[in-house]
């Protein structure tokens, strides 16, 4: 099932503007600079519950990839399609120019190649390429991001659920890319989900702790995270 499921998300379902897409989703150099800017400034000018929630994201993402994802990752040592699976797409962001910012790489056409075996007839130009290094199981992307949609829908209900696509989408695109399996992705999702959990209840047990002590003022306007 996992394999046949991957076929489908890699080889079948595709088309040309998904590959340039979820290339880029699925390219955390190109977006993850832009994604820091938005924290640092998030830091500086956001209130009490924004910097709190992106404390509680930062201690989840280093739950979920510093111990889980490592842990299972050299646990597990299951291998990337693109390393083993004969015809596997393995698509990646195309280039920008010169002194350009990685991001503008999604202008240009991406890279398609096939890690091993031939070229399809009916593509006869792509790229037959090197495979990818690195373990497979579980998705970092997928638990890394999963994680920050469960803090910011602990933290602001309705309104945190707009991340939730970026996410899953952001987990389909490591599929579709070649870089994971289909349990690799739900796993995971899964791990996301319990290290955002986790990290929300460690915060919010430090803050009915200490908070009271070391910041009066905001506890006694934010005695609850949420």
């Amino acid at each position: 099932m996992d394999q046949q499921l991957q076929i489908l998300i890699n080889r079948e379902w595709i088309a040309p503007w998904a590959d340039r897409v979820l290339a880029f989703l699925s390219n955390y150099g190109a977006w993850a600079p832009w994604l820091l800017l938005l924290v640092v400034l998030g830091v500086i000018f956001g209130d009490f519950k924004l910097r709190t929630a992106l404390l509680t994201i930062g201690l989840a993402v280093g739950l979920c990839d510093g111990i889980g994802v490592n842990i299972l990752k050299h646990a597990v040592a299951r291998p990337r399609p693109s390393q083993v699976e004969p015809g596997v797409r393995y698509v990646e962001m195309g280039l920008a120019p010169a002194h350009c910012p990685k991001i503008v790489g999604i202008l240009s056409d991406p890279k398609v190649s096939y890690p091993h075996g031939t070229n399809p007839p009916e593509m006869p130009g792509l790229l037959l390429a090197d495979a990818p290094t690195g373990r497979s199981f579980p998705s970092g992307h997928a638990a890394n991001n999963m994680a920050v949609a469960t803090v910011l829908i602990l933290f602001y209900r309705r309104g945190g659920w707009f991340y939730l696509p970026i996410a899953l989408s952001i987990s389909y695109a490591r599929i579709y890319t070649g870089s994971h399996w289909p349990l690799d992705v739900a796993a995971g999702i899964l791990l996301g989900i319990i290290g955002g959990r986790a990290a929300f209840w460690i915060i919010q047990s430090l803050w009915r702790l200490w908070g009271k002590r070391f910041f009066p003022a905001q506890f006694a306007t934010h005695p609850e995270l949420i």
